[in-house]
């Protein structure tokens, strides 16, 4: 039998850092090996006695050349072994490598193999993809010198490990970035949902475009830039080097031991990696710097093209430019009009010319009272929008990862208030009435902030809001009020009985500690988070922690050490904030959304961060809200801003976002002893007990859109107001519904 191995190969030397001529191919025979270039030509012959141990990363020298073994092809039996020189009769079966080898001293006899992670979408033959070929006009334009028109094949080394959504993006980018989509603007959007590999995507093509090009093969671009936030910096030098290598390729990374200036000493280096902040401070260099390509990785940082960073990322010449970001639209119009605008300069109009003709209208037409026509008009000018932007924005949803990952499973648990929470929440939202009576702070902001602030503290714990605790508020009056509470029910110290939603995670944490499963808590408060990190003292679960305080050269380690398998940690304290945005924490198979975010972005994003590609378990993702609280109104708000953004982005979704000023005012309004708003809210009359109610099952299956992984699907449902409730809001209907008790044994049932 013979196996066939992808190498680079280069001249021997005994230098740490090697520089490879090119890529070949190994033929290994039963004691002989043969290297040839990709033409098949023959490089070297060499006999080898041990040929059975040559494995992937394997270090050898054959002829005058050293290489490096990278992936096994295929084996198929010969009629002859000894022929190792006949290729003709092998059939070669390629296989993909989940990172690149590690460097190692190299010997004649010693072979040193790498672990090999195999993924589904990889075990099969891959088809070379060949990229879209340019027309008459875009040659006319771009093709001066007459050069002759060559195809662009995506190299193997990216193409074989690239999924099919993945490969139609890759092809999306590569239209729009080399105009052959629209030759007057060449941005794009790629707004997938979290975990479908956009990074992925991009490595592909600032790899395509570095090495290939329409034009007698020319290369598009000589030089990239990546703005990413400063988590993920080391995560895109990761991924070049996983996925491209680093004898292929290297990346300038810009932080404390590289800045700009010193990039001018190695000028060969096709990609320079850097952070929002770190691009501002050192914006005096970076724009002397010729870049062809801009990525801007979480570009919905860009909403507000007024902030600095925006303007100065807005001053680089280079047109062809790329925004990464799985929530496009995150609170208005305006914003997305400012990503779409940074994208494709002009193409909207002036920000003025696009609110009278796009915004004022497409939002007159959601309003809960607006006349009929007044709703076509928006429909249909909110139709034209799609048109326009259709070409240069793409986004999946996370439905495609159905195919190549674990199940995921869902939860929303609403948790009852305990008796010291039920009467700090009761005084704080009378507190507010008071305000309202006596006319007082009617213009100011500050009282209503407070609120707001001591709310959501009282929902993850009492303790949150005491005068001598970490938090503090503006309105003096206010902390006094709550204060007294704390004497009268003789509440000194924080207990796991004085929050439901710590007692929820005090039993999981249980529940997981025999199971041997790794989760991660994520929180918006740093207090919230040093309470759980004393519960996990309390009671022995390992754990890290990962929030803003944390410093950027321990980031990467401690998500090392999360995910890592030998790792006793079993537990990740995580700021939404600070590492919400781009981790991979595959290690964990259960996250819990302890308090909700006013946008749902960030919630998303969070939630995002276990069910990724490389998870080999199946997920469970636990929102912990509090009953007939602020809390739940939060959840419910999220609903209908997530369908303004599919309304905008997704073509085919029909969400209608209903959202009045008489359900802003209910944010304060409390009922004490409320098992569930939201379950009230959907007048179902189920008996809680898991049963998908029969009205929801039985639904106009025209009515009905694709079914989502959370096993629900959309029906449309009229409230009581006789107003059509928002889309999402109706998913609902397709969840299981399980009232009190709730045992964790439910748990067990729901995994199998």
């Amino acid at each position: 039998a013979c196996r066939i191995f992808n190498v680079v190969y280069g001249k021997q030397s005994t230098r740490k850092h090697k520089t490879w001529e090119g890529d070949g191919f190994l033929e290994v025979g039963v004691k002989s090996v043969t290297l040839k270039d990709t033409d098949g030509k023959v490089l070297g012959q060499a006999s080898c006695q041990k040929t059975a141990e040559l494995t992937e990363g394997s270090r050898l020298f054959v002829g005058n050349k050293e290489i490096e073994g990278e992936m096994p092809e295929v084996v198929k039996k010969r009629t002859n072994d000894s022929d190792v020189n006949d290729d003709s009769s092998f059939e070669h079966k390629k296989k993909s490598k989940k990172s690149t080898p590690k460097l190692k001293p190299s010997s004649r006899i010693t072979f040193t193999a790498s672990r090999v992670d195999n993924f589904s979408a990889q075990k099969s033959n891959f088809t070379p993809l060949t990229l879209p070929r340019p027309d008459d006009e875009h040659q006319w334009t771009f093709n001066v010198n007459l050069l002759p028109v060559t195809d662009v094949i995506v190299d193997a080394c990216v193409c074989r490990v690239l999924r099919p959504h993945q490969r139609e993006g890759l092809v999306f980018l590569y239209r729009c970035v080399t105009g052959i989509r629209c030759l007057q603007y060449r941005g794009a959007i790629l707004a997938d949902e979290m975990g479908l590999g956009k990074t992925l995507q991009c490595v592909a093509l600032i790899w395509t475009l570095l090495r290939q090009g329409p034009y007698g093969g020319q290369p598009v671009v000589k030089r990239a830039l990546i703005v990413a936030p400063s988590s993920l910096v080391p995560n895109w030098d990761q991924e070049f080097s996983k996925w491209i290598g680093a004898h292929r390729m290297q990346t300038f990374v810009v932080d404390k031991n590289n800045k700009p200036h010193d990039y001018k000493k190695t000028p060969h280096i096709p990609v320079i990696i850097v952070s929002y902040e770190m691009f501002v401070r050192y914006y005096d260099v970076m724009e002397t710097i010729d870049f062809e390509l801009v990525i801007c990785d979480e570009g919905h940082r860009l909403k507000n093209n007024s902030i600095r960073t925006a303007t100065l990322l807005n001053n680089l010449p280079c047109k062809q430019r790329v925004i990464l970001t799985g929530t496009p639209v995150q609170n208005d119009l305006q914003e997305y009009y400012a990503l779409v605008d940074f994208v494709n300069t002009g193409i909207l109009g002036s920000p003025a010319e696009f609110r009278k003709k796009f915004e004022v209208p497409i939002i007159a037409s959601r309003n809960p009272q607006a006349l009929e026509d007044v709703i076509r008009e928006g429909e249909a000018i909110a139709e034209e929008l799609n048109r326009i932007t259709s070409g240069f924005i793409l986004r999946r949803t996370q439905d495609i990862l159905d195919t190549f990952l674990p199940k995921k499973f869902e939860y929303v648990l609403f948790c009852p208030l305990t008796e010291l929470q039920n009467k700090i929440y009761a005084e704080a939202t009378k507190y507010w009435s008071t305000i309202l009576e006596d006319g007082r702070n009617t213009k100011e902001t500050v009282a209503h902030l407070s609120v707001i602030t001591a709310l959501k503290k009282i929902c993850n714990h009492p303790h949150l809001v005491r005068k001598d605790g970490d938090s503090t508020f503006e309105d003096e009056s206010l902390t006094k009020v709550l204060n007294d509470i704390f004497v009268e029910f003789n509440a000194q110290e924080p207990l796991i009985e004085d929050s439901s939603k710590l007692q929820v995670v005090h039993a999981l944490l249980k529940f997981l500690s025999m199971k041997k499963e790794k989760i991660v808590l994520v929180s918006n408060y740093t207090q919230t988070l040093d309470l759980l990190e004393a519960l996990c003292e309390q009671h022995g679960f390992k754990y890290l922690r990962f929030d803003g305080s944390t410093p950027s050269n321990q980031r990467t380690d401690i998500v090392s050490r999360f995910n890592s398998p030998s790792s006793d940690c079993c537990v990740l304290l995580l700021s939404s904030k600070a590492g919400g945005v781009g981790l991979n924490l595959i290690g964990a198979s259960r996250l819990v959304l302890f308090d909700s975010d006013w946008n749902p972005a960030t919630d998303l994003q969070a939630m995002a961060r276990i069910w990724r590609e490389g998870q080999k378990k199946n997920v469970h993702i636990y929102r912990l809200l509090t009953s007939g609280t602020i809390e739940e109104k939060i959840f419910q708000r999220q609903l209908n801003k997530a369908g303004l953004n599919e309304s905008i982005v997704d073509t085919s979704c029909t969400s209608d976002v209903k959202l009045s000023a008489e359900e802003m005012k209910d944010l304060f309004s409390f009922t004490m002893g409320c098992e569930c708003l939201t379950h009230s809210m959907l007048e179902c009359q189920c008996p809680g007990d898991g049963t998908i109610p029969r009205d929801s099952a039985d639904a106009d299956p025209e009515e009905v859109e694709e079914e989502r992984e959370c096993r629900l699907n959309l029906t449309r449902n009229t409230g009581p107001s006789g107003a059509s409730s928002s889309l999402r809001m109706n998913q609902l209907y397709k969840w299981e519904h399980h009232a009190r008790p709730i045992s964790l044994q439910l748990l067990e049932v729901v995994e199998n």
